[in-house]
């Protein structure tokens, strides 16, 4: 069985169920009764997603192997369907990311962070430490970091600086009531609560019960504590008071293209506006708590981000990192709101703002 009718097979799957690039190629394995080396082809795959958006760009009236056989063979840049980059283009610059990094941070719920890095550079892991003391990128690793026991036994956990920094300026203390929105699969959760020790207490809301019950395993497995998880819908939050409230948005996850090539194929210009909708109902809803308030997505989209803030800014708290970090510069507020480029920080494409609710103030936000 060739490798084309595979990775055939596999994006026809994608386009068709709007199902992951690893669970379209594991279908596609199967259903074909194909023995791979699932490392090696999978990353070539990836390779093929990566220049298949340019690759139908230069070739549009051919079918669906001719494209992927050009792909195989090709060394394109990135380039998204014409909506996305008709957004994207003149705002964010260069898309072509073809390197992701990886970043790690130490759990000091149940390791010291420099115990932690000793083991793993006596394994082969070169790091480089960066904002915080926990958080360190892998520069280069003899194996993958989730084959680690560190990361079996939850001493380390994979999340990416932009994530980590949604909750940095979120502020959690200890003795807060700390609603999260979006929780799943836990990563902000746990680090909500080793920054405060176990002693704030999350109630952690999200949509998909699969979702949750994986948080609950993960929350175990990390030595989290003092967590309530809730199956509900973000927009309909069934508790009436929190100290703060941490939202990570339901989005069209569009920051991750570089690990993900193929959330392009996955999303249209229909699923961003609804998207966008749905970000701004949540805003209403968390309104009413009166408390502070960080929101943040995953997308490269004004629409997930600035446009939102934009409608609050009158509530908005300024925060930042340094110039490199501002939204985009054709946004009122662009100053008063974080983003991460992976072109810039080596980071997955994320925007965050700071509300503070809490402000008497009257606002029409339900259009």
């Amino acid at each position: 069985m060739s490798e084309v009718k595979l990775f055939s097979t596999a994006i026809k799957l994608i386009i068709e169920r709007k199902t992951s690039p690893e669970k379209a190629f594991d279908i596609a394995v199967k259903s074909l009764n194909h023995k791979v080396n699932r490392r090696k082809l999978f990353n070539k795959f990836l390779r093929v997603l990566w220049n298949y958006y340019y690759a139908t760009f230069l070739y549009p009236e051919r079918d669906i192997e001719d494209i992927i056989n050009v792909s195989l063979n090709s060394d394109f840049p990135f380039k998204p369907p014409k909506w996305a980059e008709e957004r994207l283009q003149s705002i964010m610059g260069d898309l072509n990311v073809k390197t992701r990094q990886q970043w790690i941070r130490v759990n000091t719920l149940k390791a010291d962070v420099e115990d932690v890095r000793r083991k793993l550079e006596r394994k082969g892991v070169v790091l480089q430490r960066d904002s915080f003391e926990f958080l360190f990128r892998v520069i280069k690793a003899k194996s993958r970091i989730s084959d680690l026991e560190e990361f079996k036994n939850g001493e380390i956990v994979i999340q990416d600086k932009a994530s980590v920094y949604s909750v940095v300026f979120l502020d959690p203390k200890p003795n807060e009531k700390i609603l999260e929105i979006g929780c799943a699969p836990g990563m902000k959760t746990s680090l909500i609560q080793q920054i405060t020790n176990n002693k704030s207490l999350v109630i952690g809301i999200d949509i998909s019960s699969k979702r949750i019950k994986i948080q609950q395993d993960l929350m175990n497995k990390l030595g989290v504590e003092n967590v309530e998880l809730v199956v509900s819908d973000g927009s309909n939050v069934p508790i009436t008071k929190a100290d703060k409230v941490l939202i990570d948005a339901p989005c069209t996850n569009s920051g991750t293209f570089v690990a993900d090539p193929s959330i392009f194929l996955r999303i249209t210009k229909k699923d961003l506006m609804r998207l966008s909708r749905l970000q701004r109902s949540i805003l209403r809803s968390i309104r009413k708590f009166k408390v502070p308030t960080v929101f943040s997505t995953c997308s490269l989209f004004p629409e997930e981000g600035e446009k939102i803030a934009e409608k609050y800014e009158a509530f908005l708290t300024p925060i930042s990192i340094d110039t490199t970090n501002y939204g985009y510069k054709r946004s009122k507020v662009w100053k008063r709101v974080v983003r991460f480029y992976p072109n810039i920080h080596g980071t997955e494409g994320f925007f965050i703002a700071k509300f503070n609710f809490s402000k008497n103030i009257t606002l029409d936000d339900q259009n």
